[in-house]
């Protein structure tokens, strides 16, 4: 299996939506509205935008419009995964969220990894690895300080699209929060 792990461009937009409209939740069909929006939309726009076709139309915009960055990750032509990362403060509601703050207060400029899905298939084959090395690069050629995490605190619970705390272990992130829903884990680039 040959991946390849691409940036995010306007271009890439229809791919994008047909990764979730087909694969990302493919085992979890109660999630396919998600389109990954939740960490650009403020709460009451997410509750608002419950059709699917709204909150596919959402992401196309956000995508097309630059607000929506992150990873795609191909196999051939088909998409596999999607890694949602980007500068913290474009993503309102996680700077709007105290449980997706740390007390430290990093100084700097913060890369959020705020979602890595990976179909199923595809899962368990080093995959996130291979994204989080991308985004870790990116990061520091992009002038980056820090470089977040959000894994969920329930290290036992079965899907892990944030990806596992020892993914982030792996890669030499430090835990900065243990909230009640998730962890916040930071890397210095």
């Amino acid at each position: 299996m040959e991946v390849q792990v691409r940036k995010l461009t306007k271009e890439m937009a229809d791919a994008y939506l047909r990764f979730f409209d087909q694969d990302a939740f493919s085992d979890h069909v109660e999630w396919s509205a998600c389109y990954c929006l939740e960490s650009h939309l403020c709460k009451e726009e997410n509750e608002r935008l419950k059709a699917k076709e709204e909150r596919r139309q959402k992401a196309k915009e956000l995508i097309e419009s630059g607000i929506m960055s992150g990873y795609l990750v191909y196999e051939g032509d088909h998409v596999v995964g999607w890694c949602n990362a980007g500068e913290k403060d474009r993503y309102a509601p996680l700077c709007g969220n105290k449980e997706y703050m740390a007390e430290d207060g990093a100084d700097g400029r913060i890369m959020a990894v705020y979602c890595i899905d990976i179909a199923p298939g595809y899962r368990g084959k080093g995959i996130a690895s291979l994204v989080m090395e991308r985004v870790l690069r990116d990061a520091k050629e992009e002038g980056y300080q820090y470089v977040e995490g959000y894994p969920f605190a329930d290290r036992e619970r079965k899907y892990q699209y944030r990806g596992p705390v020892r993914l982030y272990e792996k890669y030499g992130f430090e835990m900065c929060r243990t909230g009640e829903r998730v962890c916040v884990m930071r890397k210095r680039i």
